[in-house]
């Protein structure tokens, strides 16, 4: 079946239509565990044996050969690498890393201090020691990733960030570029599950970290889930998803190119919708979307999408089409209607959202300064993109005065034995004794 043929259209004012809707949400909400039994064997195996587990496996699923002297990579190799790199790219990733640390400046979590009746409260931020970021290399290189994910860690001042990439046919020079650039020197030649193990529990050539962060393949996402608890992560993410509101004001071309270039990442699980209460835009918008695909150079990659991937609803008001986008919860929206501000006071769950026909999603993906690590699969109800605060940890701070342990020994030994732990109380009420 051609991928013009599975663009999807649903009719929200039809109850059968909502429940179509309802189960490609349920279906696509449901977390993919069928590699979850061989990521976890993956995560036990490096955790138990270490070196000999990962060099096993990057044998196996990488073929490559590596030891304790290959497999991190000689950051002095850097520099002649990056010489095959075309000017005009370097020229875009000191851009884009420009504005990337210009925003997430902005970011960080500050300290304070409050003096109370009883003393002085304060919050301390301190950075995460280290952290391991995972840079995907299977078809192509992803430096963006590496920019979105080492920035904020800077910006943070996280003291040591290790990079795991898949090297099967060595260092590819546009990222050896990039941590020349951001002053990355620990890049370890590892990929897939196995690599998140090694960052996560440390191996005899991988000192261990406090964070996993960065995107993959299923079995990495699995393997991030499996991890974590030992370790940080930032989030367990899906496949790319755009939501875009759209009226008959909206050019259904734009539409049609900025729903496929979310589409086209490959896996066959993104997801593109456009919401709209025109039937005569939607029809629009089909109508484009079929004319882009058969043009597109890329059309064998939307013909692996499945059913839904590219959907188009019609709701009875905008009203419906807000709460639709809620409920959905995209990774990314785009708000392209008459009133974009008045429409996006209604909305409460997206990961990132563009506003008006001047700003596409593909912008934030590279340039702008915002951050493209974002919640998928519902997870922008509760979830916020990868941050500075993601690399920072709020530590409390009390002091107490010896007539504010009297103000307090009035009320919480009253607390703790309510709650049955006669030890807190005892804790206040002896201090008082022993004055």
């Amino acid at each position: 079946m051609s991928a013009a043929a599975r663009i999807s259209m649903f009719d929200m004012r039809r109850r059968a239509d909502r429940a179509a809707w309802g189960r490609l949400l349920s279906s696509r909400r449901r977390v993919a565990d069928t590699q979850l039994a061989a990521a976890q064997r993956i995560v036990d195996d490096v955790r138990r044996q270490g070196d000999r587990a990962l060099f096993a496996y990057a044998r196996r699923f990488d073929g490559v050969r590596l030891s304790r002297g290959t497999v991190r990579l000689d950051p002095s190799t850097f520099p002649a690498l990056a010489r095959g790199v075309p000017p005009a790219l370097k020229t875009a990733l000191r851009e884009a890393a420009r504005r990337i640390r210009a925003y997430h400046e902005r970011q960080a979590l500050r300290p304070f201090s409050m003096r109370t009746a009883e003393g002085t409260l304060a919050q301390e931020v301190r950075p995460l020691r280290r952290v391991g970021v995972y840079v995907p290399g299977g078809l192509t290189v992803y430096p963006s990733s590496v920019l979105m994910n080492a920035i904020p860690a800077q910006v943070a001042g996280v003291d040591e960030i290790a990079v795991a990439t898949p090297c099967r046919e060595g260092l590819s020079p546009v990222l050896a570029f990039t941590f020349g650039m951001l002053g990355i020197r620990e890049v370890y030649r590892i990929g897939g599950a196995q690599a998140i193990a090694a960052l996560a529990f440390g191996t005899q050539s991988v000192p261990a970290v406090d964070k996993v962060l960065g995107p993959g393949r299923n079995v990495v996402a699995l393997a991030k889930r499996i991890v974590y608890g030992a370790v940080g992560i930032d989030m367990v993410a899906g496949s790319s998803e755009v939501a875009i509101l759209a009226d008959t004001t909206a050019d259904p071309t734009l539409v049609a190119l900025d729903m496929l270039a979310q589409a086209e990442h490959g896996s066959g699980d993104e997801l593109a919708v456009c919401v709209t209460e025109s039937r005569q835009a939607a029809e629009r918008v089909a109508t484009a979307l079929r004319a882009e695909i058969e043009r597109s150079p890329a059309r064998q990659v939307f013909g692996r999408l499945k059913a839904g991937g590219l959907s188009i609803c019609v709701t009875g008001s905008r009203r419906d089409s807000i709460a639709l986008v809620n409920d959905l919860a995209p990774e990314h929206l785009q708000v392209m209607t008459v009133a974009p501000a008045r429409d996006l006071a209604g909305v409460r769950s997206a990961g990132a959202v563009f506003i008006g026909p001047d700003s596409p999603v593909a912008l934030g993906d590279y340039y702008v300064g915002t951050n493209h690590i974002l919640p998928t699969g519902g997870a922008a109800r509760y979830a916020s993109a990868l941050g500075v605060s993601d690399f920072q940890r709020r530590m409390s701070v009390v002091r107490v005065s010896p007539r504010g342990l009297r103000r307090s020994a009035r009320h919480v030994p009253v607390m703790a034995r309510a709650e049955r732990f006669v030890h807190h109380a005892l804790s206040v009420e002896r201090r008082l004794r022993c004055r």
